[in-house]
């Protein structure tokens, strides 16, 4: 979604939520800036472009200047010490200083030194002020209920006895106000109200205000801007601009690419008007019969929930929860294949067009080829199948299919986690359901099982297929069940189930509020909660196992001479496992944690303080087990991370090394993938001097070029070997280190 848009001499810079596109016109060339390369932080909240520098504010008040390729950070307002939103709200340029209208007051920076100058406090630090504006010899001040005025040469404006409140506008206790803009040197100020369709533009005159939209249609306006004097208004369907007189002098209402426009906001450049539009992101409108979308590698939306990957292709459910209720959110579902994305949702899907669809929540690819599709929501439509081409075949409800509804209207319905078996067959978890868990077969037919008292009627999370076939899956507050269908899907009597809780003898898990589910390559359920994890060792054999021999078991390490739970009581969202049989925990506080195989060592552990990791709540981690790439869900949105672990190459047919060559400047390691799992690697020299050794994770392996003793080696050519550790070894490849 894109926020703000602002730029000059020939370059265009859109705000995201978590990015800041760069677009140079004449070139037509893209470069995405993220906390990963060179912002300093997430969640932005406007951009000015001034003076050949670009400033970007932040949420939690954090500010940076970006000038010729270099991002300059200016913490003072992130690290204030003080209480309450540091927000900044605004930023506008006045006489060669910047103003930031925060959370709490208006920041005077010096760009020239990049320093904050002064401080004032309009509403003594009580209020929020949302905007800056400047005519003549005054400032003016505006908060949600009022608008305020100081004199620019008084140098004691820190001092909110200094500012006088504007009667002009009326005092409005509702907190209607959003912005105000001088335009030719006019006052004009934005006013907001509850219901949708209801605001409106107002000029302040020397003594009163007059409204300056009087269109027959009503306005959803998400802000004012001006453009060589000309007072700018965008939203919800387009932009209209006014003269001084408050005639007409150009508007964007259509977009030629047939798109409904949502405009946050607009500027002109280069005899173009840009638009910052929530679903198209950054447009280069001309009139209504020429527009064009500026795309970029990069989700199509900022909305994200649960993950499936398979065979090269990852599938996001863009939708959310509320606690256990719906957010009636229509994002649709994503996939990512071939380093393209694409969107399916309600604008673009016709079994969608129109239907009472929201809240994407599972997604599963089938194990076959990888090209079809399952997606569940909670919704009057809860679950879609997806063909080879990308398009919908078919969709269930309650009316054709054991899914019940979910909620007490008796309208929506949770299919909170779809799983494909390695047969084809389509397995649906339905929440408040007296059975559960379904499937779909291959055949196209349904079955559902009930899977005891324990089961019947709760709010269901997720669900997971270990490689015997049993399915597992957790229900709200009743700890998770195993059910065992003995390899027949019509046929009950062979059927198990188990059910794990909080009993010293009935699982003895940590918690019955089961968030994460895993099985690693020993066919081990590993469960997350919000109290810890716990492990499922004889998986198997728990569904004959009588009181007290089926419980799951917490690992256990000494430190300092106690005791301890790995993790303790760490709140678990999400397990993930890699090639190398490695666990990556992602947490509800905590971010990301990677275990050994075993489960006894923490090897790593990333959070907002120490990594670019955006937020440390995680919601879903999801591996691209080829590449090692682990796709990480928070609540700020989706980031990347390259892991050093993939899937084997048992027969070595796919072995990549890179970089090669290693040039000097590069820093990080060196990357063998494509081998078999559990793989001793060594390094030598031409001449066959052993240089390094190390185990794989998985099908990958990393040196760090340098030398067993630690030193960096010499500029040459490296040969690498590996070696199974039940097979012969052989070598796999060569790399050139430059130094």
């Amino acid at each position: 979604m894109a926020i703000d848009v602002d730029g000059g001499n020939g370059v265009v810079y859109s705000a995201f939520t978590n990015g800041l596109l760069e677009y140079t016109i004449e070139d037509d060339d893209k470069r995405l800036w993220t906390a990963v390369n060179g912002l300093s932080d997430i969640s932005l909240t406007g951009l000015l472009y001034n003076n050949n520098a670009l400033y970007i504010g932040y949420e939690n008040g954090n500010f940076d200047k970006l000038k010729e390729g270099r991002v300059t950070n200016i913490p003072a307002i992130k690290l204030a010490q003080i209480q309450g939103s540091k927000r900044i709200n605004k930023i506008v340029a006045h006489d060669g200083f910047i103003y930031l209208a925060t959370g709490f007051s208006i920041v005077k920076i010096d760009p020239n030194k990049d320093e904050v100058k002064d401080t004032y406090y309009p509403t003594g630090g009580n209020d929020a002020i949302l905007d800056v504006a400047f005519r003549n010899d005054s400032i003016y001040a505006l908060s949600r209920t009022r608008m305020y005025r100081g004199y620019l040469n008084n140098i004691a404006l820190s001092d909110s006895a200094q500012w006088v409140v504007d009667s002009r506008i009326p005092y409005d206790l509702n907190e209607p106000y959003a912005e105000i803009e001088m335009v030719d040197n006019q006052l004009f100020l934005l006013y907001k109200v509850a219901g949708y369709g209801a605001d409106s533009v107002f000029r302040v005159d020397n003594s009163s205000w007059q409204l300056v939209n009087q269109e027959s249609f009503s306005l959803e306006i998400n802000s004012i801007d001006q453009h060589e004097g000309a007072l700018m208004v965008n939203f919800e369907g387009g932009m209209l601009a006014y003269n001084p007189d408050l005639s007409y002098a150009f508007s964007a209402t259509t977009y030629s690419f047939g798109e409904f426009p949502s405009i946050k906001n607009s500027t002109v450049i280069d005899g173009y008007t840009w638009i910052a539009d929530s679903k198209n992101g950054l447009v280069r409108f001309y009139n209504n019969f020429s527009a064009l979308k500026i795309p970029f590698d990069g989700p199509p939306k900022n909305e994200f929930y649960g993950m499936d990957w398979h065979n090269g292709k990852l599938a996001v459910a863009g939708g959310g929860l509320s606690s256990i209720a719906p957010t009636f959110s229509g994002s649709g579902v994503y996939t990512f294949e071939d380093e393209v994305w694409t969107l399916h949702d309600r604008d673009n899907t016709p079994a969608w067009d129109g239907q009472p669809i929201w809240d994407f929540l599972s997604v599963s690819i089938d194990r076959e080829k990888g090209e079809k599709m399952a997606v569940g929501t909670f919704s009057e439509v809860p679950l879609s199948l997806f063909n080879e081409s990308g398009e919908i075949t078919q969709t269930f409800t309650p009316s054709n299919s054991p899914l019940v509804t979910s909620d007490p209207s008796g309208t929506w319905s949770l299919v909170s986690s779809v799983n494909y078996d390695e047969k084809g067959n389509l397995w649906a978890l339905n929440a408040y359901s007296d059975k559960p868990l379904n499937v779909y077969s291959k055949d196209g037919l349904w079955y559902s099982y009930d899977c005891g008292t324990a089961a019947k009627n709760r709010f269901s999370k997720k669900m997971v297929i270990d490689y015997n076939g049993n399915k597992w899956f957790s229900l709200d507050n009743a700890g998770i069940f195993g059910y065992h269908d003995g390899g027949t899907l019509s046929d009950n009597s062979d059927d198990k189930f188990k059910n794990l809780n909080t009993g010293q003898t009935t699982g003895n898990l940590p918690s019955n509020r089961v968030n994460a589910l895993a099985v690693d390559f020993d066919n081990e359920i590993w469960i997350g909660t919000d109290n810890g994890f716990a492990v499922l060792y004889n998986s198997e054999g728990a569904f004959d196992a009588g009181a007290g021999e089926y419980n799951a078991q917490r690992i256990k390490v000494e430190y300092e001479g106690n005791v301890e739970y790995v993790l303790g009581n760490t709140s678990i969202s999400d397990i993930e496992v890699d090639g190398g049989n490695r666990k990556w925990i992602g947490t509800s506080n905590s971010g990301i944690i990677l275990l050994s195989a075993d489960g006894l060592e923490i090897i790593e552990q990333h959070t907002i303080q120490n990594s670019p990791l955006i937020s440390d709540n995680i919601l879903d981690l999801q591996l691209d087990h080829s590449t090692g790439e682990l796709f990480i869900v928070t609540d700020e949105g989706l980031i990347s991370y390259r892991t050093n672990a993939t899937y084997e190459d048992p027969e070595y047919s796919s072995v990549t090394v890179f970089p090669n060559p290693a040039r000097p400047e590069f820093q990080g390691p060196i990357t063998i993938q494509g081998i078999r799992y559990n793989s001793d690697v060594k390094i030598t020299d031409v001449a066959g001097n052993l240089v390094y050794t190390t185990p794989s994770n998985g099908g990958t392996a990393t040196w760090d070029g340098k030398t067993l003793n630690g030193d960096r080696v010499q500029t040459g050519v490296y040969l690498i070997w590996t070696a199974a550790n039940d097979g012969q070894g052989r070598k796999v490849g060569k790399v050139l280190v430059i130094h």
